[in-house]
Formats: C-alpha cells, sequence, structure tokens
C-alpha cells in the first residue's frame, strides 16, 4: 500500500532540496564538511505521539533529532536515505546541540547522516517520533434537482338560443338572444422530466485520500457521473474538494445514492427524489375574451387552472335586445353579427375559440303615393282627364274636416287607409295636418287648396291645370267654396317581408 503522506513528505523534500541547490549556486560556493556521524538505530524505540501539538510536533507524524555533545562543531545538516529523503538544517541550536525536525519515514529502512564542520565527540541519537495520528475521512454530499414542463389543456364552446330574427315595424318580432360560453379545464400533460446535480466529495480528514471510483445510482439505475478531465484513481488531498456532475432525462422515482471508494474505505449520500413544481407551467392562467360586432372586444374573466378540476365547466352568459325601433326605418334590412369567444394562453396564443353568430333581418318600408278623399264633394284625377290617379275634395263651407289618406289606390280603387287628413278651414285662413296610423311612415306632403278644382301652372303661355305634386300652392286669402287636394309618399311595412 502506498504512503501518501510520505509521498507528501516526499514533495516537501524535493522542493527543499532544489531550494538548496539553486540557492548553493546562486552563491557559487560549496559546503566542505569535516566530517558525518551515521545513525545506528539509536532511539528507535522512542515513538511519543502524545507529544503531538508540541514546538512543530504535526499530527501527520514527524521525527525529532538530536545531534549533541558536539564539541567544537560549527555548522551540520541531516541527509536522509533509505526510506527516507532529503537535507534538512538544524531547527534551532542550544547550547550546542543540535535540533533537526523531519517528516516521519519508516524506520526499518530509514537512513541517516549527519554532516559537520569541526569535531565532534557527542551523540547522534532520535529523540522522539510519531508515525502519525491522522485519519482518513471524507465528506460526501449530493443535491437533486427535478424539473419538468406542464402543459395546461383548455377548450371553449359557445351557443345563442336564437341565432335569427325578423323584425317587424308593429314589433311582433322582437326579442332576446342569449349567448352561452363554456370552458373546459382538460387537465394537464407533464412532460421533459430531467434529473440533475451536484455530488461533493471533501476531504475532511488527516490523510490524502485515493478515490478508486464514484458511483451514482438513480432510482435504482446506475448513470453517469461527470467530474472533469480527471482519471481514477485519483488522489484526492487533504482539505481538497472534488466536485462532479450529473443530468438525465426521465422520471425517476425513490432515491439518488451516491458511493466514493477510496483505497482506505467507502462513503455515501442518499437523498430522495423529489418531483416539486413544474419549471414551465404552460397555460396555467388563460384569459376568455369575446369578440362581436354589436359588443365589441370584452374579457369575460382570466382562469387559473389550479382553482379547478379536470373536466370542470366554467358557464358565462350574456345578452341582448333586438327591437325594430332600435334600427328604425333608416337601418331596414340585414344584419349579421359575428360573435366569437377565445382562450389566450401564455403570450396571447390562441389555445381555442367558438363562434355563436346572429343574423337580423329588419322589416323596411314601400314607399306608395296616397292622397286625401273627402266622403263627400271628392273627384278621382282620372274623371277629369288626367292620367294618374288621386282626389280634388271641394269644401263648400268654412269648418273642420277630416278625410282618409288612401295609399295605393291605383284608378282610386281600394287602396289601403294609412291614416287621415285634417282640414282646417277657419276665415281665411287653411291650416292642413296629417296623422298617420301606427306602422306606417310619412315621408312627403303636398297641400293644394284654392278657388280652382286643380292647382294651374305656365306651359309657354298657356296656363295648365296640373295634378302633379310638385306644383300645389295654397291661395291666399280663400274664402267661399274652396278644392283641397292633399297628397303624401307613406311608408307601409314590406308585405313579402318574414322568415
Amino acid at each position: 500500500m502506498t504512503n501518501y503522506r510520505l509521498k507528501k513528505w516526499f514533495d516537501f523534500g524535493i522542493i527543499l532540496t532544489v531550494f538548496f541547490a539553486m540557492f548553493a549556486i546562486s552563491t557559487m560556493a560549496v559546503t566542505t564538511w569535516d566530517g558525518s556521524v551515521e545513525w545506528t538505530g539509536q532511539g528507535s524505540d522512542s515513538m511519543k505521539c502524545e507529544y503531538v501539538g508540541e514546538d512543530g510536533r504535526t499530527a501527520d507524524g514527524w521525527m525529532h533529532w538530536i545531534f549533541n555533545q558536539a564539541g567544537d562543531v560549527t555548522d551540520a545538516e541531516l541527509k536522509l536515505g533509505g526510506s527516507g529523503f532529503g537535507t534538512y538544517a538544524p531547527t534551532k541550536v542550544l547550547q550546542k546541540v543540535y535540533h533537526f525536525m523531519t517528516p516521519y519515514f519508516d524506520i526499518d529502512e530509514l537512513e541517516a547522516t549527519i554532516f559537520f564542520k569541526g569535531t565532534h565527540d557527542g551523540n547522534f541519537v532520535l529523540s522522539d517520533y510519531c508515525p502519525g495520528t491522522e485519519k482518513e475521512e471524507l465528506t460526501v454530499s449530493k443535491t437533486v434537482n427535478t424539473t419538468f414542463n406542464r402543459t395546461h389543456d383548455w377548450s371553449i364552446a359557445k351557443s345563442v338560443d336564437k341565432d335569427a330574427f325578423y323584425l317587424f315595424v308593429d314589433g311582433s318580432g322582437d326579442g332576446k338572444a342569449t349567448w352561452k360560453v363554456d370552458v373546459t379545464y382538460l387537465g394537464f400533460v407533464d412532460a421533459d422530466h430531467n434529473v440533475s446535480g451536484t455530488i461533493k466529495i471533501e476531504n475532511t480528514g488527516d490523510l490524502d485520500a485515493l478515490i478508486t471510483k464514484i458511483e451514482d445510482v438513480l432510482g435504482g439505475e446506475a448513470i453517469d457521473v461527470d467530474c472533469g478531465e480527471i482519471t481514477f484513481p485519483y488522489l484526492l488531498v487533504k482539505d481538497a474538494i472534488l466536485n462532479c456532475t450529473y443530468d438525465e432525462d426521465g422520471k425517476f422515482t425513490g432515491n439518488n445514492v451516491v458511493t466514493v471508494t477510496t483505497e482506505k474505505d467507502v462513503y455515501d449520500d442518499t437523498v430522495a427524489i423529489v418531483w416539486g413544481d413544474p419549471e414551465n407551467d404552460v397555460n396555467a392562467t388563460v384569459v376568455v375574451k369575446d369578440e362581436s360586432d354589436l359588443f365589441g372586444l370584452k374579457t369575460l374573466d382570466t382562469l387559473n387552472a389550479y382553482d379547478y378540476e379536470k373536466d370542470d365547466v366554467i358557464p358565462f352568459t350574456y345578452d341582448k335586445d333586438f327591437l325594430w325601433e332600435t334600427y328604425g326605418k333608416d337601418l331596414c334590412g340585414t344584419h349579421e353579427y359575428g360573435n366569437t369567444a377565445t382562450i389566450y394562453g401564455d403570450d396571447d396564443v390562441v389555445l381555442d375559440y367558438a363562434t355563436a353568430d346572429v343574423a337580423v333581418y329588419v322589416q323596411c318600408f314601400v314607399y306608395e303615393t296616397a292622397f286625401a278623399k273627402a266622403a263627400t264633394g271628392s273627384t278621382c284625377f282620372l274623371q277629369d282627364g288626367f292620367s294618374r290617379w288621386g282626389w280634388t275634395n271641394k269644401i263648400t263651407v268654412p269648418g273642420y274636416y277630416e278625410m282618409p289618406l288612401i295609399a295605393g289606390a291605383g284608378q282610386c280603387m281600394g287602396g289601403t287607409v294609412v291614416g287621415t287628413v285634417k282640414v282646417s278651414f277657419i276665415g281665411n285662413l287653411i291650416v292642413v295636418n296629417y296623422e298617420l296610423d301606427a306602422m306606417y311612415d310619412l315621408d312627403e306632403t303636398h297641400v293644394y287648396a284654392g278657388k280652382g278644382k286643380y292647382p294651374v301652372m305656365k306651359v309657354g303661355r298657356r296656363d295648365v291645370e296640373t295634378v302633379a305634386p310638385g306644383q300645389y300652392y295654397i291661395e291666399k286669402s280663400l274664402s267661399g267654396e274652396i278644392y283641397v287636394i292633399a297628397h303624401a309618399v307613406v311608408g307601409l311595412p314590406d308585405p313579402s317581408f318574414g322568415p
């Protein structure tokens, strides 16, 4: 078995020898000795390990030599051979007694010689020694770092209880749409498991330790250990630290056990494999947004996966009233409203989406010509040779008159009563008001009131009667028998509208 404490002293001896050699060369002088004394084994039974700590005596061992009764010796040095090595100067000289301290070497094979200047008639003896009180001890520790990635999965569904509305002018198609959004938490998947860590081997003993192998077993499976560029056997000197690492993919369970073997002993450390929180928790928090042509972009909620169990459903509802009066005649026609609910995960990545669109059909008006027709005294334009229909109404005396307003009565026949024209003829002032029934829209009005049966317009040099509404007027200072023509353009709900 190799004595590595000896090796350390050997390294020290080489350094000391080289130092003295270099010193000698640098001074360009060579020491010449007058004599020498060989050690003959005196004191080989003087082991005194209880002296450790006294006057340079260290726990790793020592040899204390004495060269005494030195006569007129003026200088001396100690050289070791055999199992020892090195050249040593005195550590102290007291009353002509030279003391030398050297490392411990195997006494059985040790050779020692004193070289001196002057004359000598005394003794050369090994005063005390100790092979050392040191022991080998390694402290082994390791870390176990677990990492994995977790990905959460979500889905979304969306519906509307009524996806089409026909809004009639009379309000009979008005209604409410209710949307429902269901977000389902589908659970998670763990992947990319990895176990890594460090192995720290610290020489906390008194001796250098020769490590022959390092074994690491992860969850019952032997794995590789990376200690850098070293090779085994590896000498870990006292107080030194060797750091190694390991890195393995896979989901291991149980314990991680490292074993360090030296030429003297076996050391180990055991750490449980614990899987904690994921390193990357993908889509653990999601945002549910709803975007539509009706409401714009709205956030319904922010959801955390750890608030739910697998297959839990998180519902959302909202509604909207659809009324004809909201649209009116100006917005009649077809309106299609897109409506999409979306789940956004990490970095606003779309995880899922669902749509539930609504179509709204708004009844329009169909516009017709309408004229007032008095119960008595009315004459159809056609009877007087005009090519369009309508009525002129004779009022014989001042007063209040009400006439039905009739739309779409081609040839002065049939038609639809859409309201009432009220005529107030008091004094020489005439006032005409239109009052439409519900569901009808009054778009234009033209009124003629005059002494003649029809209004007159200039055609060249001639005055020509006309029934064109754009030529109607009200004469001033009317009295006696007069005629009134009340024209309108009236909107009727489109009869072809409906599902």
